[in-house]
């Protein structure tokens, strides 16, 4: 039995991990991949992340990641992955968590698995099984000499574009509306890289060769309904993800909209003694937001098992 079972081994498990560990509640963190980290380290290992506190030059995803989960091992947090958490229910005044392979009990719950689950997919695609379609950068070197295609108008479609320009033969993006979400800066860091932008843009057919391999694009401008078609080697597909829906719902919480889980100010959910922290919650989804989330639900979950300590 532990103080704290940690759903999640992400950026905000890890932190939430490291400050319940630190307050001498016992803490446990189950994790579904087989490594720990979350996307930094599972989507953008070798991303440079610029806007993470107290890292003026940036930190590489995975290098962030390590240092996150070396801080909650110091801690005494207990940290097991590839076990995935299937049901959460209340029982006999403490949290049953059940995972594929057992059962754990806990005195809180903190709820870390992000909000996203497989990748968005093109329609166009829905019949391609071919290799050279990616959902994530996972071998830079691959992408050597080649002509790429990222398809998003994010940040990690644009970070990946940056990271690749001096790998590609040519990098472009096709960018679905008239301007990226992205931040200012890594578009025109893309730009003056000779990355090739293309607004109001999407794939509306792909063609491949006699081995069945997609080797060819046809795109068409949204605005004017112009048609061209371009050569590609690979191709990214970076336009999010599906919201983790199925585990939030079979588990009784409260949704938003958007499939991210209703959170109060302390961030406890609907159910009794189950707080959340992250991408989960929804709104600002960021390392540093989902760190910062971390800490709050780790003292409030403290507060509540030690009701108050200072009044102890």
């Amino acid at each position: 039995m532990y103080d704290v079972v940690i759903i999640g081994a992400g950026p905000a498990g890890l932190t939430a991990a490291t400050n319940t560990s630190l307050r001498g509640l016992k803490t446990l963190v189950i994790e579904k991949q087989d490594v720990p980290g979350g996307l930094p380290t599972i989507l953008y290992p070798d991303k440079i992340i610029r806007d993470h506190p107290g890292f003026p030059v940036g930190i590489l995803g995975k290098e962030l990641s390590r240092m996150l989960f070396m801080q909650a091992k110091n801690a005494g947090a207990e940290i097991n992955c590839d076990e995935e958490a299937v049901k959460i229910r209340e029982k006999d005044h403490l949290i049953e968590i059940k995972t594929v392979q057992g059962t754990y009990q806990a005195k809180r719950v903190i709820l870390c698995i992000g909000i996203y689950d497989l990748p968005r997919k093109l329609k166009v695609l829905s019949d391609y099984k071919g290799s050279n379609v990616h959902y994530k950068l996972e071998h830079p070197r691959e992408f050597r000499r080649k002509r790429v295609v990222i398809v998003g108008g994010g940040d990690h479609a644009f970070d990946t574009a940056v990271q690749l320009k001096d790998t590609t033969k040519r990098t472009t993006v096709l960018v679905r509306n008239k301007y990226a979400k992205a931040k200012r800066k890594t578009v025109e860091l893309a730009e003056d890289s000779g990355v090739q932008i293309l607004y109001n843009t999407e794939i509306v057919n792909v063609f491949k060769d006699k081995d069945g391999k997609l080797n060819r694009i046809q795109i068409a401008n949204r605005r004017t309904e112009e048609k061209d078609t371009i050569d590609v080697d690979e191709l990214l597909v970076t336009i999010g993800f599906e919201p983790i829906r199925s585990f939030l719902k079979s588990n009784g919480f409260k949704l938003r909209k958007d499939g991210s889980v209703r959170v109060n100010r302390s961030l406890q959910t609907n159910l009794n003694s189950v707080f959340a922290a992250g991408d989960v919650t929804g709104e600002v989804r960021l390392i540093a937001t989902a760190c910062a989330e971390g800490i709050v639900a780790a003292v409030h979950a403290f507060e509540d098992i030690k009701e108050p300590y200072w009044l102890q």
